[in-house]
């Protein structure tokens, strides 16, 4: 490949101008470039392309043309993890101080573009784990939650996503503190918004209720204690639960997956009130398991039911179950028995995964 664009670099680079047809050109050399890494070792030739692009043509992303503002996002796009992380710092840094602005274009296309741009930088492992990249990159895309285009919404909202998938990612590590990445207050902006998208249009809903799982999995205990934000939270989980019962596959499996990641917080408030005598239980605790168990139960496409399986059984406790845990340990178990009944043979891999899933579980929830 470096032959190739050497070749017409001579030929052409002295006489044509940076045009969105050249940058597009570049976006597909470099997506050839990233698949070409991912399944071999990044060649220097490769990073040498990349820092050529950077210096020669990435201030191509402020000139005056739209189309080639967008098209400059999306080359940047293009780029892989392993490539970007051989880049030197200021190269780093140059690429994400040009997308800032561009969230914000007064094009739609632009803005939508460096919206996803943004979302793929954000999943890096030398970003995501930079506080002030997260922060600044959170508000970027923040700022489009009121945008009326609708290409826009969900570029923003996927990037949204996949922020709050890396800082999973990142609360792996020892030491991690949300309130180095966001305040209380953005905390809270990025919940009612992805809440708000929930329960908005369809196109935007997958990548909401992603949004919630993950902030959910990684929100502090004493975030729990604020009354304020239990009232957040109790829409939120309303909006899970109207996109476990509905909407397309997707959305559907996307939602009982971030109801299992909410659950893997041992902080997350479900089942019994803590210190309560006489058993209360949180007030989104039954519909959430409700709505799950009828997904596991009735739902035909096997991977929501993977997905509402293991969100059934992601609990560390029986408290956390409140009152529910025979209705579940009992669905778990019908919908252990219409897998055997079932003569199904077309997703005949999802059907063994199920199965597997369904017996694991059984064997987790059943009393001794």
């Amino acid at each position: 490949m470096p032959a190739l664009w050497n070749k017409l670099v001579f030929e052409f680079d002295h006489v044509l101008p940076v045009s969105s047809a050249s940058l597009k050109f570049f976006e597909a050399y470099a997506s050839a470039i990233a698949e070409d890494v991912k399944d071999n070792q990044v060649k220097p030739e490769y990073v040498d392309w990349w820092r050529t692009i950077i210096e020669k043509y990435s201030q191509q992303a402020s000139t005056g043309s739209s189309a080639i503002r967008a098209a400059s996002c999306d080359c940047f796009a293009s780029m892989s993890r392993d490539i970007f992380e051989c880049l030197g710092y200021r190269e780093q840094r140059l690429i994400v101080t040009l997308l800032y602005p561009l969230a914000s274009d007064t094009d739609h296309n632009v803005r939508a573009a460096a919206c996803r741009a943004l979302g793929v930088f954000v999943l890096f492992p030398s970003l995501r784990e930079d506080p002030l990249f997260v922060s600044d990159m959170m508000k970027a895309i923040l700022e489009q939650r009121n945008d009326k285009i609708i290409l826009v919404l969900v570029r923003s909202s996927w990037a949204l996503a996949n922020m709050c998938d890396a800082l999973v990612l990142e609360s792996e590590k020892e030491g991690f503190n949300l309130r180095e990445y966001m305040s209380t207050s953005e905390w809270i902006d990025v919940l009612s918004y992805a809440t708000s998208a929930a329960t908005d249009n369809e196109k935007l809903r997958s990548n909401a209720v992603r949004t919630i799982g993950s902030l959910l999995r990684i929100t502090p205990r004493e975030y729990f204690e604020n009354t304020r934000i239990v009232s957040l939270v109790s829409h939120a989980m309303d909006g899970l639960v109207k996109n476990i019962e509905s909407g397309s596959l997707k959305t559907r499996w996307n939602a009982c997956h971030a109801a299992s990641n909410a659950f893997l917080n041992p902080y997350f408030p479900i089942g019994y009130v803590e210190e309560e005598a006489e058993g209360r239980v949180y007030p989104w605790t039954h519909h959430i398991y409700e709505a799950l168990t009828q997904s596991l139960v009735e739902c035909k496409n096997y991977k929501v039911r993977i997905n509402a399986c293991l969100a059934l059984s992601t609990p560390k406790s029986k408290e956390k179950y409140g009152d529910k845990l025979e209705m579940i340990l009992s669905c778990i178990k019908e919908a252990w028995n219409k897998c055997q009944a079932s003569e199904e043979y077309s997703e005949l891999k999802y059907k063994t995964q199920l199965e597997n899933q369904v017996s694991n579980r059984i064997k987790i929830l059943e009393p001794n």
